[in-house]
């Protein structure tokens, strides 16, 4: 018992661990995000103005224009949901593990 107990707490602590820094690090086979591409996809949800005056704003610090908004919009919004997709396959693993432990 004192063992599951154990793997069970470790996998915890590690699936949490991952989550926590799944925007830091890059997920296998995903593309990594800077944070202001992050917010980029963020605020595109929203209307065009707001998304222009956002990205107006932050090119003097990332020198990101629309234009090159426009060009990989797309590819940083399959970006993101490939970090959710692996995050949740993760957290659905994490949870699976102790099942699979307990069963032995």
């Amino acid at each position: 018992m004192n063992v599951f107990k154990t793997f069970a707490s470790s996998a915890l602590v590690l699936a949490g661990a991952m989550l926590a820094g799944g925007s830091a690090q890059a997920a296998p086979g995903c593309d990594s995000l800077s944070q202001i591409q992050r917010r980029i996809v963020e605020h595109a949800d929203g209307e065009v103005d707001v998304l222009r005056a956002f990205v107006q704003r932050m090119s003097w610090v990332d020198g990101i224009d629309m234009i090159e908004v426009k060009d990989d919009l797309d590819k940083w919004r399959a970006a993101i949901e490939c970090h959710r997709q692996v995050a949740s396959a993760a957290q659905a693993g994490a949870a699976q593990a102790p099942k699979a432990v307990a069963q032995r």
